[in-house]
């Protein structure tokens, strides 16, 4: 891990410059940062989004074939902050992407009000993740799993 974060922050300073460098040089330390996790896959900084509880719980039981999954965790942004779906989701890909996994299925689906997005990753021997997200007016709420 320390080749990779001293590689990144090489290239941080190689491409920083002007106006980005502070952008560029935040997505490199962050990569790092995710990377030095256990599990997941994906993680926030402290304090962030995530959610936890009984609602969480109730939210993963009610998802179609969450069996298959474990290591479970439950982003939401509500408002304005829902309107970063875009920035969001990316986010999780390029940080699972960092890790050798690419997309290998998305299914999109209604239900209801909401809209559901699972995206499933593979690295195309055993390794899997899961990225679902459920859309709802000003709300969005986005999961992430890794495969049994």
């Amino acid at each position: 891990m320390r080749r990779i974060r001293n590689l990144m922050l090489v290239l941080a300073l190689v491409l920083a410059g002007g106006a980005t460098s502070a952008q560029v040089l935040a997505e490199v330390a962050l990569a790092p940062a995710i990377a030095s996790q256990l599990f997941p896959p994906v993680s926030w900084p402290s304090g962030s989004l995530r959610a936890v509880g009984a609602d969480a719980d109730a939210l993963i039981a009610r998802l179609p074939g969450n069996a298959e999954w474990r290591d479970w965790e439950v982003y939401t942004a509500t408002g304005l902050a829902a309107t970063l779906e875009p920035a969001l989701t990316y986010g999780v890909e390029r940080d699972l992407l960092v890790q050798g996994l690419f997309r290998s299925e998305t299914t999109t689906t209604t239900v209801g009000a909401e809209r559901h997005t699972r995206v499933v990753f593979s690295d195309g021997a055993n390794q899997r993740a899961l990225l679902y997200v459920i859309r709802s007016g000003h709300e969005l709420i986005w999961l992430v799993a890794r495969g049994r």
